[in-house]
């Protein structure tokens, strides 16, 4: 491509105005040098029309007012740019044209092409098409945002996020279509960079063959990473090529974001964490590839400077507005992330580092790093100053009557009290041997808690007398303490676990949990602005959770100030499963598994949920660990209402029979609070 070439296409993105009583007309960009363009007819006389391809389908996305994105990709059979006409109409028969232009799909950009329409009426809906020779794609439907300040009655939208190709199945697509829609906000990975990883491991329907990446990069656990441009274009190009997900696309504007996988698990900036020691070398050339792919396969209103040499050449964070109703700020909680707090180097692995986290360890490093940095946020921030300053403007501006936030990563506390955990489960272990201490059970387990505390933990393993418990079982059951030393206390240490399962731990740190300081001055933000009506769309962690923020989970009466909504899958392995592999797999965990699961005549029984609500009942109103699933949620001035949708399991090696909702969770905000209410 030539210099005045690259500069004309340098932001992919043309863009044409519509206009009324259309006979045809040209983008804004076309300067009408298409001297490298395929427009199928040789250069002379008039032979038949090439044909092409849309083998990704078509989309919409980013509606404002007056204005969509519309994208698509068209291929010939010899890789040259292609001429390409985008058309949109009121109609879907295109009997009332209001664009026509004239644009090129440029190899450079992977035969993608992205083009703004301009000039559209407000809460309209619209259809769209491109031509290339003979060929023309297929039609989609598009709908524009209500006016600036127009009285909104109802917005109906779903959110969604975790779409792992690679297992389970993508039924939900098919139910996501079917639903009336204005659109869809997408939380992230929307494609995963890995394949044949232990996570993709399980049942996957046939309409997925297995995938390869063109380049990729070989770990040592048998997986392959996508690493270069062309193995990022090939996983979008794979995930596309799926009809049902084309459907979705090309019947609602898509809002999205990206989160992890779309570079690299638990990313931050431009830095992988695979291995301990990956994250201290960039990965910059990675970073922008799987940037510049993103950018080609998203209709996103965004812009990318490939002139810019850094990985922070893009920037997604943007905001939305729906009438006097709703705003809608999509947040980037990934390019601008400082390291973990603990980093893996310190820990040893991911454990300790990202997951099952020392809550109190994890304190002090996070106070050691922003004194070191004098109060200042940067070390120990999701959004990074710039974003956060912007998250905070929008919603001191905003006049609408709901602030909605595309917030990849949840904001709800999950903590787990390890000594607390263990002693329940001895005390339900001693009622059970000695059905007359049932009664004393919840005293036996505070009393085991004290104990566990006390104990000496220098070898890496509790060693206490239990003299807590011993003197609650002689003062109550008549148990003497000799007794007790002979027969009670071999029993309770042979189910002790290490010591490091004693301690009180924070689940996910790749979560707002990990970054505690930051969302402390973001919820005191909201509180002291008297911010209304703040909601979180939240995906990422493979679950269902719902319930209030609070402005500081570790005061002693924690105030909620926001509410934090987080959807299932689509299709990725569920957040139980990742908890269950690890008590099954590491040794050191494995005391932990009744907390996790119990089973019974061949039969698992998730015991994980109410694990988490045991030591998050204050904030956490709604918690399924083992799911796939989506969120469609109907907006009002009174009252938002988010229902869970959770899918059916996948039928041998098919999707399962549509409908494939096996079951709905209705959830409840009223204007004014910052609660959740889930219908019975």
């Amino acid at each position: 491509m030539d210099r005045r070439k690259f500069l004309k296409w340098g932001s992919f993105l043309t863009v044409s105005a519509a206009t009324a009583g259309l006979a045809g007309c040209n983008s804004d960009d076309d300067d009408g040098d298409d001297s490298n363009v395929d427009n199928g007819n040789g250069g002379g006389g008039e032979p038949p029309a090439r044909r092409f391809q849309y083998p990704q389908g078509v989309a919409s996305g980013d509606p404002r007012p007056d204005s969509i994105v519309l994208w698509t990709r068209v291929i010939g059979d010899d890789g040259a740019a292609v001429a390409v006409r985008v058309q949109l109409a009121r109609d879907e028969a295109f009997t009332q044209l209001l664009v026509d232009a004239a644009v090129s799909a440029e190899p450079d950009w992977d035969h993608t092409v992205r083009h703004k329409v301009t000039g559209l009426d407000a809460g309209s809906n619209y259809y769209y098409r491109f031509v290339a020779g003979a060929s023309t794609s297929p039609v989609g439907r598009t709908r524009t945002a209500p006016a600036e300040n127009a009285a909104v009655a109802q917005l109906k939208f779903a959110f969604i996020s975790c779409q792992d190709w690679s297992v389970n199945h993508w039924a939900a697509f098919d139910e996501l279509a079917a639903q009336d829609l204005d659109f869809v906000v997408h939380l992230g990975d929307y494609v995963y960079e890995t394949v044949k990883a232990g996570f993709q491991a399980g049942g996957v329907e046939s309409a997925h063959a297995p995938l390869s990446l063109p380049d990729g990069t070989a770990r040592a656990d048998g997986a392959f990473y996508a690493t270069t441009l062309a193995d990022y274009r090939s996983l979008y190009r794979s995930y596309r090529s799926d009809p049902r997900l084309q459907a979705l696309h090309a019947r609602f504007p898509v809002i999205a974001i990206w989160d992890d996988h779309e570079f690299s698990d638990d990313c931050w900036q431009d830095r992988q964490t695979y291995e301990t020691v990956d994250d201290e070398t960039p990965g910059t050339a990675r970073r922008r590839g799987a940037s510049q792919a993103w950018f080609e396969f998203m209709p996103a209103d965004v812009s990318l400077d490939p002139a810019n040499p850094s990985f922070q050449n893009i920037q997604i964070y943007r905001a939305f507005r729906f009438g006097s109703l709703a705003t809608l700020l999509m947040t980037d909680e990934r390019l601008y992330r400082a390291d973990h707090v603990i980093p893996e180097q310190q820990a040893g692995s991911e454990i300790g580092s990202r997951y099952f986290v020392p809550k109190r360890l994890l304190s002090q490093v996070e106070a050691m790093k922003l004194a070191s940095a004098g109060g200042q946020l940067t070390p120990v921030s999701i959004l990074g100053d710039t974003q956060r300053n912007w998250w905070k403007a929008q919603l001191a501006a905003s006049t609408t009557s709901w602030n909605l936030w595309g917030n990849e990563v949840s904001l709800l506390r999950m903590q787990f009290n390890g000594a607390q955990a263990v002693a329940g489960l001895l005390a339900q272990g001693l009622a059970a041997a000695q059905p007359a201490l049932a009664p004393l059970a919840p005293f036996m387990a505070a009393a085991l808690a004290q104990d566990l505390k006390d104990a000496d933990h220098a070898s890496g393993s509790p060693v206490t007398a239990y003299p807590a418990l011993s003197a609650l079982l002689d003062a109550q059951a008549g148990i003497p303490l000799a007794a007790f030393a002979a027969q009670i206390k071999p029993l309770l240490d042979a189910q002790l676990p290490p010591s490091l399962l004693l301690d009180e731990y924070l689940l996910n740190a790749d979560q707002w949990d990990g970054y505690n300081a930051e969302r402390k001055d973001m919820m005191a933000f909201v509180r002291d602005k008297g911010v209304r009506n703040l909601v979180a769309l939240t995906g990422d962690i493979h679950a269902f959770f719902a319930g209030p923020v609070m402005d500081d989970y570790d005061a002693a009466t924690p105030r909620p100030v926001m509410v934090d909504l987080v959807t299932a899958g689509i299709s990725s392995n569920s957040f139980f499963s990742y908890f269950k592999n690890v008590v099954d797999t590491d040794p050191a965990f494995a005391p932990a598994r009744p907390l996790i699961y119990g089973e019974a005549a061949g039969e698992i029984r998730n015991t994980f949920n109410d694990t988490l609500k045991q030591f998050n009942a204050d904030w956490l109103r709604y918690i399924d660990t083992d799911a796939q699933g989506f969120a469609v949620v109907t907006l009002t001035e009174t009252e938002l209402r988010c229902v869970f949708h959770k899918l059916k399991p996948l039928d041998g090696t098919q999707a399962p029979a549509l409908p494939a909702v096996a079951s709905q969770t209705v959830l409840t905000v009223a204007s004014g609070t910052a609660a959740v209410t889930v219908a019975a």
